[in-house]
């Protein structure tokens, strides 16, 4: 390996230590998340460590195609020292910021969706609701309407024809009368409570 590879090497383990301080400090922020799950927390550790384990090694097989040398470790080493020493208080801070601002995207964007999908979808269902039952009790009213209508004179001429009939036939009319006025009651009772819905 040339010198010029070493020291690009040298580099680039140096970035990845840096690289892997920051991986850490932004794991641990986001652990307090799922810590009192511990069968997550131990899960995610370990994907974590094998991901950072995968990533460094990346970084290392196009500094070098994957050779390792001691000095790798400890260019690693020196890297994230440098980052807790002198990057870390910065980090965190840069990091919370970003948090508050995603966190602050992602609050409008539910209040956009909110405004502009869901209250809106909202409002076309409860009117088609209402419309539905407009269109319900407007049907009731004309049947109601109708069956009076066409009723009346159906009344009128049974009542003279009544003294004609037989008693027999007296009898079974009064059966039908009695069906009737049942129908009747559960026309009355829906109508009663469509009338108090649309209140």
């Amino acid at each position: 390996m040339s010198l010029s590879t070493q020291f690009l090497t040298m580099l680039v383990m140096f970035g990845s230590g840096l690289y892997l301080g920051m991986a850490i400090d932004t794991f641990r922020r986001f652990e307090r998340y799922w810590k009192e799950k511990h069968i997550l927390t131990y899960a995610l550790e370990i994907l974590f460590w094998i991901l950072q384990g995968l990533v460094i090694f990346y970084f290392l097989f196009i500094a070098n195609q994957g050779e390792l040398r001691l000095y790798i470790f400890l260019s690693i080493l020196c890297g994230f020292a440098a980052y807790q020493s002198l990057v870390r208080t910065t980090y965190l801070n840069v990091l919370e910021v970003l948090i508050s601002w995603a966190v602050a995207l992602i609050q409008f964007g539910r209040r956009m969706f909110n405004l502009l999908v869901y209250r809106p979808i909202q409002w076309v269902i409860l009117l088609i609701i209402k419309l539905l039952i407009g269109v319900w009790a407007l049907f009731v009213w004309l049947f109601w309407v109708l069956l009076k209508v066409v009723w009346f004179p159906i009344q009128l001429i049974g009542r003279i024809l009544w003294w004609f009939i037989p008693k027999n036939a007296k009898n079974y009319l009064r059966k039908l009368a009695g069906i009737y006025s049942k129908i009747k009651n559960i026309i009355l009772k829906w109508w009663t409570y469509i009338q108090n819905k649309r209140r």
